[in-house]
């Protein structure tokens, strides 16, 4: 069983201290140069963020973190991810790549083969982790990203424990990465449209909204729990602790908490109860007092039950 590690996301150099303390093993973060915002509107995205309090604004504060994270014995991945690029913006995106290498970042998160491919047929000597935006669910996927010299996978949020299970196992040599905590998103990542821009930080997957069928009929079920669980849920509210004696199990290595531009004392809080978790699991198992405690630890984190519609992995959530 590889030793499991966590991925939080970082905005600023103040946070660095306070993630690592908490448990982190891995920092992760985009970086919106003026040279890049100064040339595009926001909506012309660098990686899959665009307001400022998700984004480390300089390539010297870039720097810092990497350095500061390193120090403290973390890593860095510098997100990348935008679906696709146009064949203009590849050099500005390859020249912060390579400063966040020169740095000493430890693997850049892409998602656009165009610019794996780049990366590689210009010599840039970083880690490729594949973005979940790059729809790595399935083996032939998989398999067609390490071609193009990927080292992990970001696998896709609606993958199950059995899908998730049957990839680590058919490639052992690669390092799998699954979303744990926060941000389920309702939609698949690889083919949304929708843009991550604004204000409120509310995308247009959480609006509230109705569905009506053109032909005067009953819309299908399936799309009535679509609504319902927008409605009922919210996505920032996503937790899969449940599953990890499963993830473990399989070889997951590395657990991934969203939050990009949310507050410092709130990733810490959990990246914290993720690390505790980590270590309970192995001991416990799939027992009731296992979920007992995950139930636990939703409700301290979220203030209220969980549930499947809030389920990175439903069906695990209660147990007889």
């Amino acid at each position: 069983m590889k030793t499991p590690e966590i991925l939080a996301p970082v905005d600023n150099i103040r946070e660095v201290d306070d993630l690592l303390n908490a448990g982190a093993n891995w920092l992760y973060g985009g970086c919106l140069p003026a040279s890049w915002s100064s040339r595009y509107p926001r909506t012309v995205i660098l990686n899959r963020r665009t307001f400022p309090d998700a984004q480390i604004g300089s390539t010297r504060e870039l720097a810092g973190i990497i350095a500061l994270a390193m120090e403290r014995g973390g890593r860095f991945a510098l997100a990348v991810n935008a679906p696709f690029y146009m064949d203009e913006q590849y050099e500005p995106v390859l020249e912060l790549i390579r400063s966040a290498r020169d740095s000493g970042a430890s693997a850049v998160i892409v998602a656009d083969p165009g610019l794996m491919r780049r990366i590689v047929r210009d010599g840039i000597r970083i880690p490729l982790h594949v973005s979940t935006m790059a729809l790595a669910s399935n083996a032939a996927a998989v398999r067609l990203y390490i071609s193009m010299g990927a080292e992990r996978i970001i696998l896709p949020r609606f993958l199950g424990i059995e899908e998730t299970g049957s990839l680590v196992h058919e490639f052992p040599d690669v390092d799998f990465e699954t979303f744990l905590l926060v941000g389920r998103c309702p939609n698949i990542e690889g083919v949304c449209s929708f843009m991550h821009d604004s204000p409120d930080a509310r995308w247009p997957c959480e609006w509230a909204y109705s569905a009506t069928a053109l032909d005067g009929g009953s819309p299908p079920e399936g799309v009535w729990s679509a609504v319902d669980r927008v409605h009922i849920a919210d996505r920032r509210d996503a937790c899969g602790l449940c599953a990890l004696p499963e993830l473990l199990t399989a070889g997951v290595s590395t657990f991934k908490i969203v939050g990009r531009g949310a507050p410092t004392e709130r990733k810490a809080t959990l990246v914290k109860a993720l690390s505790d978790a980590i270590e309970a699991a192995p001991e416990m198992g799939r027992a009731e007092a296992w979920y007992a405690r995950c139930r636990g630890i939703y409700r301290t984190l979220y203030g209220h039950a969980c549930s499947a519609h809030n389920c990175y992995f439903p069906g695990l959530e209660e147990t007889p």
